[in-house]
Formats: structure tokens, sequence, C-alpha cells
């Protein structure tokens, strides 16, 4: 078997998962059924937790370099289509802070996020094979057996292999996901037809960055959005009731003559669309996200109404999920049984945010005024994902007082900053590493995909050494330890315990993991995908925590 992992589908959710594969040292195949790579907008909006996400995966200053803020939204009056009637933003700015630098949800054509991760898997030798599509697949007791069909110069050529395992990150109409027979339940908005594409417009929308919208969802109406990255390229929507599916369909000038109908503008210069396609609003997931061997991930798992931009952020956070705790079975450092919490910890998150969506989707349609509408898309902070939690999972663990492991999975801003198992690890700025060198850092440059960070506070030498004993029985590689210290205590904490000795020079490791400076010993183990796996009292608890994820 030439990889270990084959992945079908070169979406954000493909990539994400075979980029996060190949840092933990597992050897990836990834196809794509297309024979070009994909253009357009498409998922431009990114939440702040797939930034973070990004930003552990190494691929953040390249998007940061290209992004741009979300676009204002602008709506115009009807009839006349110039003058315009409100413009907002589509959600509040938040200051970034000590333990959320990226507060703000950005705008990246998802074309660009595609190239910048293909790249970053270049350098581990790896291409996306394109042409190249999934025919079918057999599972066996150590192996996936899949049939593919590669086109080349209009040539077919089929072709056998065998793979430890299979993920299907192939889109809603997953080829995966129907091998394995997985239900698809949930509803669709019927009623509702719905365009989108990207489209050249050379004069009469301005420069700014803005959203522009015309007419509502009772009738019709046309969304115009620039792209941050291409001035004259613009994402279009065309919704409605009463939109005829086959005029829109039929060509580039029926098109444009839809669009000026429903905008009642004639001066705006259009040039070639780019791409377009129909977006079906519908709300609709699976009941498990694998079956022995083989995995579905992203749009093959779940997908939803436009209202929210959650589908893209929440398929990278499946594949984010998945990869570490594929790679450590993959290499025989855990057992098989780990796999089962992707299930355990995704489908309750993907369920509450299909639920949050599909109602904001329904709010949108039925809005009969600006007032409505202007509501019905106004995005509060609960939707940055940053309270996507786990606290649900079998192998979390927490011994503190109060904690709750069913407060939401999805959208709980409780568990944005608490910093309890199953949560978001928070970041946290201005410390110092004074051991084994000394250098200015942070708590995200310390955390990484193919390994647990232990981060301790507080406690005696005899407990120190009783932690290292514990960290040196895990798999080599895969478990890294620092020491949090206040500043007064800098002069006499350097201790070759731990890989790393910190200083918390303004307090923000300590305030923002909720520590009291005066107590006894803290552990909070740091998962690869950001998560914390463990926050506990006592060194017994440490060792079974390890016990859960590890052989």
């Amino acid at each position: 078997m030439s990889a270990s992992v084959l992945v079908v589908g070169a979406g954000p959710a493909g990539l994400i998962l075979a980029l996060s594969l190949l840092q933990n040292g597992v050897s990836v195949r990834i196809i794509d059924k297309e024979i070009s790579h994909h253009i357009g907008e498409r998922g431009a909006g990114m939440m702040p937790r797939t930034l973070e996400l990004h930003n552990f995966l190494g691929t953040l200053p390249d998007i940061l370099k290209i992004a741009d803020d979300v676009p204002k939204r602008r709506s115009y009056e009807l009839p006349g289509g110039t003058k315009i009637l409100t413009e907002q933003d589509m959600s509040a700015y938040f200051e970034p802070t000590s333990s959320t630098p990226y507060s703000n949800p950005i705008s990246i054509g998802q074309n660009y996020q595609e190239e910048i991760l293909r790249a970053h898997i270049r350098k581990y030798g790896v291409e996306v094979e394109l042409g190249t599509a999934l025919e079918d697949l057999q599972q066996y007791g150590d192996h996936v057996t899949a049939r593919l069909i590669r086109t080349t110069n209009g040539e077919a050529i089929s072709e056998v292999a065998n793979f430890p395992y299979l993920v299907g990150a192939d889109g809603p109409r997953s080829v995966v996901r129907k091998k394995l027979g997985l239900s698809f339940a949930g509803e669709s908005i019927e009623g509702v037809t719905i365009r989108i594409g990207d489209i050249i417009i050379k004069n009469g929308l301005g420069t700014k960055l803005v959203w522009h919208f015309w007419g509502d969802l009772q009738s019709k109406l046309v969304a115009l959005r620039r792209s941050g990255q291409d001035a004259n390229v613009y994402c279009f929507w065309i919704v409605g009731i009463d939109l005829s599916h086959v005029t829109i369909t039929s060509g580039r000038n029926d098109l444009i003559k839809a669009i000026e109908e429903i905008t009642e503008r004639k001066d705006i210069e259009f040039g070639d669309i780019i791409w377009t396609g129909d977006y079906k609003a519908s709300a609709r997931m699976v009941d498990k996200f694998h079956l022995g061997r083989v995995f579905v991930s992203g749009d093959a798992a779940h997908c939803h109404t436009p209202s929210g931009a959650q589908g893209m952020n929440s398929s990278s956070q499946d594949s984010f999920n998945l990869g570490w705790k594929l790679a450590l079975v993959v290499k025989g450092l855990a057992p098989p049984s780990l796999l089962d919490t992707y299930d355990e910890e995704r489908v309750p998150v993907i369920a509450e945010v299909l639920k949050r969506t599909t109602e904001m989707m329904k709010q949108t349609i039925k809005s009969k005024d600006v007032k409505e509408a202007e509501a019905a898309w106004n995005r509060g902070s609960e939707m940055f994902m940053l309270g996507v939690n786990y606290r649900g999972s079998s192998i979390i663990l927490d011994d503190g007082p109060n904690f709750e492991k069913n407060i939401g999975s999805a959208y709980s801003i409780e568990s944005s900053a608490a910093a309890r198992a199953g949560d978001r690890a928070p970041d946290a700025s201005d410390l110092l590493q004074i051991f084994p060198s000394k250098e200015e850092t942070s708590l995200f440059r310390l955390y990484g995909t193919s390994y647990h960070t232990v981060l301790v506070f507080g406690g005696s030498e005899e407990q120190h050494r009783a932690l290292r004993a514990i960290v040196d029985k895990q798999p080599e590689g895969t478990v890294k330890s620092a020491l949090i210290v206040h500043k007064h205590e800098e002069e006499a904490s350097v201790s070759t315990d731990f890989d790393v000795v910190l200083v918390d020079c303004l307090g923000y490791t300590y305030g923002g993991y909720r520590m009291s400076s005066e107590g006894g010993l803290n552990v909070v183990v740091i998962r690869p995908d950001g998560v914390v796996g463990a926050r506990v009292t006592n060194l017994d608890n440490v060792e079974t925590y390890f016990s859960r994820v590890f052989l």
C-alpha cells in the first residue's frame, strides 16, 4: 500500500485533513474528480475558530496576507435601485485580546484558501491528483480497496489500490457516503430558487468592499459582493420565490437581464461569468461520521443553508478533529476506538449548527421589511464558533468543581473562554520562555498539530518529577510539557523536568485559564486540535486521560 490514507475530494475539508496527516508523518493520496482546481469565491467567510485552526497548521500568515475584512451589507431602495437605504456591519467588531487574538471573521475566496493549502501540502511532495474519481470501495479487516478512474486526455484509466483508511470529503453528492449507505436526513427549503456564481463587473458599483442588496426574499433578491482578492470579481446571488429557474440558467445574457430587472440598474457594466451553479437551501447530515475504516467529512457529512457562513468552517473543523486521531491510530500509537470519538464529538456540534442556521434562513425568508431583514442578516459573536466544544466526549477529563458537560456543543458563549475540558484552548500573550532558551512567545506558538501540550501551574518539585515520569511514558514525540510561573518566581524556576519553562509576565495565562495564584498543582492538557483534553489537579487523572488516548 503506497499511502496510509486516501482522501477523496480536494476542497477545504480534504486539504486540511491531508495537511494535518502529513504534519503527523502519515502518508496521503488526495484525489479529486474535477480536471482542474476549483474556482470561485464560494465559502469566503472565515470565522475566528477557523483562523485559529489555520494558525496551528501554519497556513495563517499566508491567509492573512491576502484576506480582507468582511464587507458591509448595503441595501438599495426599489424602485430606482440607486438610493442607499441602509448600510450595516454583518457583525460587530471585537478588539483582539490576549486569549483571542483572531477575534473577527475575515473574507477570503475559497479558491485562494485552497491554493494556500495545496502549496503547504506540496512541501511534503504531495500533489492533488486531478481528474481522478472514486468509483467503488470495499472494506476488509485491515484495509480498504478503492477502485479509481483517472481521466487523462479523454482516456479513462482504471486503478485498484489498497489503503488502511479512506476519507470522503467529496461534497454533498458524496460517492463515499452513498457507498457506505449512510443516511442523509434533513430538510430542504422548498420554493426558493438560488443561483450563485462569480462574475466580472467592470463599472457601476465603485471600489468599496461592499455587499450590495436589492429586493427581498419574499419575491426576488440580488446580492453582489466584491471579492477581497480580485477587485473586479463579484460573487452574485439571485434568490427568490418568484424566480424562473429556466430563465436564470439559460445563459449569460438572460442571467444579466434578470439581475438588471431585479436591481433596476442599467449602469452596471458586466463582463464574463467565471462560474455559476444552483444552490440548494438544505440542512442535512449523516447519523454517523464513519463506518469501519471509512470516514466522511465536510459537505459529504452535512450540508447547510447559506445563513451564518457555517458550512466551510464546520467542514474545516471536522477534518481538524479527525486528523490527529487518525494519525495516532495509523501509526499504531492509539486504539481504533479513538476514532469513535470523531462521531461522538462532531455529530452533536453539526446537529446544533444546522438547527441554528436553518432557523436563521427561515427568519431571513420571512422578513417583510428592511428592519426585519437587517435584523435577520445581523450575525452575533456566537457564530464565530469559538464556543464549539466537546464537553460530552468520553475522552476528556475535568476533575474541577462545577464542571458542566452539557452546556450546548456549538454556540456556548460560556465555553469560548472558560478553558474547561472539551473547550477551545485560549491563547495567552506576553510569555517569556526562560528554558531551554530565552525568547518572547505565546501559548499558540507552543501548541502543535502533532503532539499534546501539558501546561503545569503550581505544584511541588516532587509533583513535577512525578508528572515528568508520566509524560515520559507516552509515545515518543507525542507530548510536550511546559511549566507556567509568575514573574516573581522567574529566578527560581528553571527546571529540567519540563520541555519548556515560561514566565507569565502580565498574568494572561493564569487569568485566561482561570488559575488561582494561591492554588496547588493544576494541569491542563491541550490536544493537537487546540482543544482542552484534560484539566485536572490529580496526577492519577493525567495518566487516566492519556490512557484514553494512547495504547
